[in-house]
């Protein structure tokens, strides 16, 4: 509640000091132009309302533009050779403007070419040479022909042949010893077994003797000698066969080293065969490497599209039209490099007027708005047009930064020109009015003519009478808009023919009485 009460008091403040400023200035006025009452009002201080049309206009200046222009540049820095137009030619999209000197690309193409032809030929013989060792190593090793492959293929089966056959001898030998069927082994068996029974027979033959009468000593003798020849010679046959048993198991392990030796070569020659035929892999695989790489080495992706772009490069030496329209900058001459804008295509039936709008009236310029533009040059039209953009951001400098140079900043404003003609052209000068406000059928009234009074309602004064005299009152009134100049209005008294104050400060001191008009 106290701070609406302070509003309050503030806004009667501030009523108060309108109302004595403006008696101050028509005081100070009448103090310098020496008019009062005696004097009355000038003819030229009353005016009368007239309902019209109403439209406040921003205004501005600009240079007429092509909306789109088409700048041609060159792709190649290269020589111009020929060109085919001048300023003011009318060009279609795909038009030949000018042509650059292909002499050097030419070259280019040609060492290009022939570098691919060598490197083709070259990569076509070598590829046929490792394929032609590659099928080499694939017979060898499908058919088993390859001569490494045929010698350790040999040398196997003999290897394995002669492992076979010292493994049987050993295993042979080893069995007929195992079952005692070796026949020097079954004859020294046989010879124990026979000395044996001859000591018997010689034992029992000089028992014999022994139990019989009348046998001479010399008969015992020969019995006992008998025996002992016996004896000797069943040791002798124990002795050989204990022999025999030695050697056999020298020749059985005999046997069995040549088994474990033939069975080392086995072995041996196997790893020589799969060396061989891993040899052989290896080798047929670095040919199918060898044939990989023939083709890389002889791939020419890289120099084919080299090529395509040389040939681009070619098309691109013809500089052509993008775009229909007038050429109004051939910034290029023969023999001169083709270096940054070439040529300059706009379409003169689509403009635009480039205005700058100071930044006081900026504000008041929105899209779409509708827009007078005025050529400057002699017996130009006006032409109608519309806002298509509004820059967000004042003209900046070459350092980017906002250069206003301590004074106003500018805006570019882009009017779109309507049905524009030969006698507006671009580069020309000309004036922007902006049409910021419109109504129509209104009343508007100077803007000196509406006071406000203490309050804060906004009045005018009524001049009302004839004969020479008007009784001067207040009324109240609404502003629609209030423009630079001009204030559009309505109220009681706000009708056509109503006559009013145009300077309503000059003249308060007549409110509630009759004066006399003065010519």
């Amino acid at each position: 509640m106290k701070n609406m009460a302070e509003r309050k008091s503030l806004k009667k403040i501030k009523k108060k000091a309108v109302l004595i400023l403006g008696m101050y200035s028509a005081l100070t006025l009448l103090a310098f132009t020496g008019c009062g009452k005696k004097d009355g009002i000038p003819s030229g201080s009353i005016g009368t309302m007239e309902a019209a049309d109403f439209t406040e206009y921003v205004k501005a200046d600009g240079t007429v533009e092509c909306a789109k222009p088409c700048y041609v540049y060159s792709t190649l820095t290269l020589p111009v050779e020929k060109i085919l137009v001048e300023e003011g030619d009318r060009v279609s999209a795909g038009d030949l403007l000018c042509v650059l000197d292909t002499e050097s690309i030419e070259e280019q193409i040609e060492v290009k070419q022939a570098a691919m032809d060598l490197t083709e030929r070259s990569a076509s013989t070598n590829v046929e040479a490792a394929r032609h060792q590659y099928n080499i190593y694939t017979e060898g090793l499908t058919n088993g022909t390859d001569a490494n492959l045929v010698e350790a293929m040999a040398n196997l089966q003999m290897a394995r042949e002669t492992y076979e056959s010292a493994q049987k001898a050993y295993d042979d030998y080893k069995e007929s010893l195992n079952l005692g069927m070796d026949p020097t082994l079954v004859a020294a068996d046989q010879a124990v077994a026979q000395a044996a029974n001859a000591i018997q027979q010689a034992k029992s033959m000089q028992s014999e003797l022994d139990d019989e009468h009348g046998v001479s000593d010399i008969e015992k003798e020969k019995a006992e000698d008998a025996v002992d020849s016996a004896n000797l010679a069943y040791v002798q046959a124990v002795q050989s066969r204990e022999n025999l048993l030695r050697q056999s198991d020298l020749r059985l392990a005999d046997y069995a080293k040549s088994a474990e030796d033939a069975e080392l070569n086995y072995i041996t020659a196997q790893t020589a065969y799969n060396a061989a035929v891993r040899a052989l892999e290896n080798a047929r695989a670095l040919s199918a490497d060898a044939i990989e790489q023939a083709r890389i080495t002889g791939d020419l992706t890289v120099e084919e599209i080299q090529m395509a772009q040389l040939q681009k490069k070619l098309l691109d030496a013809q500089i052509l039209a993008d775009f229909s329209g007038t050429v109004t900058a051939v910034n290029i001459e023969v023999g001169e490099n083709s270096t940054g804008v070439l040529f300059v295509i706009e379409d003169t039936k689509d403009l635009v007027l480039t205005a700058k709008v100071p930044e006081k009236d900026i504000n008041s310029i929105s899209e779409n708005m509708s827009v007078l533009v005025t050529p400057k040059a002699d017996n130009s039209d006006t032409y109608g047009g519309s806002v298509g953009r509004v820059a967000e951001s004042a003209y900046k400098n070459a350092s980017g930064k906002t250069d206003t140079s301590g004074e106003d900043a500018d805006y570019k404003v882009t009017v779109k020109i309507d049905s524009p003609d030969e006698k507006i052209r671009i580069g020309m000068n000309a004036e922007a009015e902006f049409s910021v406000y419109s109504k129509e059928n209104c009343i508007a009234v100077p803007n000196e003519a509406v006071f406000t009074d203490e309050d804060g309602e906004k009045y005018i004064l009524t001049a009302s009478g004839d004969n020479g005299k008007v009784a001067v009152n207040k009324s109240a009134v609404t502003i629609i808009y209030s423009g630079k100049n001009m204030s559009v209005i309505e109220g009681k008294d706000v009708k056509n023919g109503t006559s009013y104050i145009t300077e309503a400060a000059n003249y308060m001191e007549y409110v509630g009485s009759s004066v006399d008009v003065a010519d």
